[in-house]
C-alpha cells in the first residue's frame, strides 16, 4: 500500500496540486467529505487525530474505510498525530496505510531517534510514514488571540535541520512549520514562501501543510508551485458541521436524525468542495 500512496503523492508533484486531507470524528464527517471527493472526481486523503481515534474507534474507523475504498479507491486512511511508538504500532496492527509520527515536541536528538524507529517499522509493514518538525502550535479549534503574537521564529522549521531530519530518519514525507497552525485564529496566517522553497530544495520529499484552515486560497496556490503535496484541513469543517447542526436542531419538529442531518453532511461537503478546487485536485481521478 505504501507503493500506490507514494505514487499518489508523486502525481501531485508532478501534475502541480495538492492532496487535500480532511479530518473526521464522525460518519456524517465523513460523508461529506466522500461526497465532495466522488462529485469533482479527487483523490483525497481522510484523516484521524488520536483524540478523534479514541471517539470513533481506531479499528471502527479501519472497517468502515474498508468498505468505503471498495467503491472509491483514491481514498487514503491516514493516522494524523501520533505521538509515540506505542500508538504507532496500534494504528498499524488495526490496518492503517498511512500514519504521521509527530514528535515535534522532542528535542531534535530525541525527535530523530524516535521518528526512525517509527519509519523503520511503518516501511517493515508497508505502511507509508510522515514525520514532523518545527512547531506547528494551536488545536483544531478557533482562537481569540492573534497568530503573529504566539508564533515564534524560533518554532520555524530550519531547511539545513529538514535536510538532516529526513536523512536521518528516512520518512517519506515531512510536515514542517512555515507560518501556518493548527485553528482558526483572530488574523490570518502568513505562510513564509521564501522557506518552504528552502526546504523543499533541501530536502527532495513531500511536503506537508498542516493547520490548512484560515489560509486564503492565493497563499495555497503559491504554496503548492512551492512543492507541497498534502494540506491539512479539521477547524473549517468542524465550524460547519457545528453551525449546520445547531440550525438543524433549532428549526427541528421531529427528532428524527437523518432530517437534520443530512444538512450537516451538505455543510461539509461544501467547504471540502471548495479546498479540493483551491488545491487543483479535482478531475485527478
Amino acid at each position: 500500500m505504501r507503493h500506490k500512496i507514494i505514487k499518489l503523492y508523486e502525481k501531485a508533484e508532478k501534475k502541480g496540486f495538492a492532496l487535500g486531507a480532511f479530518n473526521f470524528s464522525t460518519n456524517e464527517i465523513l460523508q461529506g467529505v466522500i461526497s465532495a471527493a466522488s462529485k469533482l472526481k479527487a483523490p483525497v486523503i481522510i484523516a484521524m487525530s488520536e483524540g478523534e481515534r479514541a471517539f470513533f474507534g481506531c479499528e471502527e474507523s479501519v472497517a468502515v474505510y474498508n468498505a468505503i475504498k471498495k467503491k472509491h479507491p483514491h481514498i487514503i486512511l491516514h493516522a494524523d498525530h501520533t505521538k509515540s511508538f506505542k500508538e504507532l504500532k496500534k494504528v498499524i496492527a488495526a490496518g492503517y496505510p498511512s500514519v504521521h509520527f509527530d514528535g515535534s515536541r522532542l528535542s531534535f536528538r530525541h525527535n530523530v531517534r524516535e521518528t526512525r524507529r517509527a519509519a523503520d517499522y511503518a516501511h517493515a509493514n508497508h505502511v507509508f510514514i510522515e514525520g514532523e518538525l518545527g512547531g506547528i502550535t494551536g488545536g483544531s479549534t478557533t482562537h481569540n488571540e492573534r497568530l503573529r503574537d504566539v508564533l515564534t521564529t524560533d518554532m520555524l522549521t530550519d531547511p539545513e535541520q529538514a535536510k538532516e531530519f529526513v536523512e536521518l530518519t528516512g520518512v517519506d514525507s515531512l510536515a514542517v512549520s512555515v507560518g501556518n497552525a493548527h485553528g482558526i485564529w483572530v488574523d490570518k496566517p502568513k505562510l513564509d514562501f521564501k522557506r518552504i522553497k528552502e526546504i523543499k530544495k533541501k530536502i527532495g520529499k513531500f511536503l506537508v501543510l498542516h493547520g490548512g484552515s484560515g489560509i486564503s486560497p492565493s497563499s495555497f496556490r503559491r504554496a503548492i508551485s512551492l512543492g507541497v503535496n498534502k494540506i491539512n484541513i479539521n477547524t473549517e469543517i468542524r465550524v460547519a458541521y457545528a453551525h449546520a447542526l445547531l440550525k438543524g436542531l433549532h428549526k427541528r419538529r421531529d427528532y428524527v436524525p437523518y432530517h437534520y442531518m443530512k444538512d450537516v453532511i451538505s455543510a461539509v461537503s461544501k467547504v471540502v468542495e471548495k479546498k479540493i478546487i483551491i488545491f487543483k485536485a479535482d478531475n485527478k481521478i
